[in-house]
């Protein structure tokens, strides 16, 4: 709810009119680009909260009562990489192997593996922080902490990356994925790893609704 409040935490609620939040909607849309399931998701959710609290009385009103959510439509399912395109993958750069194994095995996103050091492992666990940093934007995109338990094979990784295990910039991680990527004819991008990461965890057991919230 953090962009909602921004736009409209000044306002007591029985203010906030729909035109307005339709407005927010577009802005969503047009200006920050997202994406129409990004942006549904996000009204659906705000909308169940406040006809949760006008059920229970705690509010007067739902100002996204009749705002409708924005529906994306994928022509085709969520793409990841199966074990032997994987292998491909190792057995093409060696040098960045432990690297793409690592991101494989966590599900971590480019951005929060750029910098992050092996003394973030505790116990085990791989605490991916959220503070901000000099750029003042957090290193999750969520902005909350999260705790990743490492495998055998994200431990084996780890001991053969250096520390911190990336100081590049975010974008030559993907340059070195997409090239990696293309000399083993898997194609895709650096963002199918975590893809990769929870369609196995979906197909091990694990509750969607788990998965989604990692």
């Amino acid at each position: 709810m953090k962009r909602f409040i921004e736009r409209f935490g000044h306002r007591p609620i029985d203010s906030i009119r729909a035109v307005k939040v339709q407005q927010y909607k577009r802005s969503r849309l047009l200006d920050d680009k997202a994406a129409k399931e990004t942006a549904g998701k996000k009204i659906r959710r705000l909308k169940a909260a406040f006809n949760r609290g006008v059920e229970w009385k705690e509010l007067d009103v739902n100002p996204l009562a009749s705002v409708k959510a924005p529906r994306g439509v994928r022509s085709v399912a969520v793409k990841f990489y199966d074990p032997a395109a994987m292998r491909r993958l190792y057995r093409a750069n060696p040098t960045q192997a432990p690297l793409w194994l690592f991101m494989a095995h966590t599900g971590l996103r480019r951005g929060e593996v750029i910098g992050l050091e092996k003394s973030s492992v505790v116990a085990g666990r791989l605490l991916v922080e959220s503070d901000p940093d000099e750029t003042g934007a957090g290193r999750t995109k969520s902005g909350k902490w999260r705790e990743v338990p490492l495998n055998r094979y994200a431990k084996w990784a780890l001991r053969h990356l250096p520390d911190p295990i990336v100081s590049v910039h975010k974008d030559t991680v993907s340059d070195w994925f997409k090239k990696d990527s293309e000399r083993a004819a898997v194609g895709g991008h650096l963002h199918l790893l975590r893809h990769t990461f929870c369609a196995h965890m979906v197909m091990g057991g694990a509750s969607r609704f788990a998965v989604c919230s990692f």
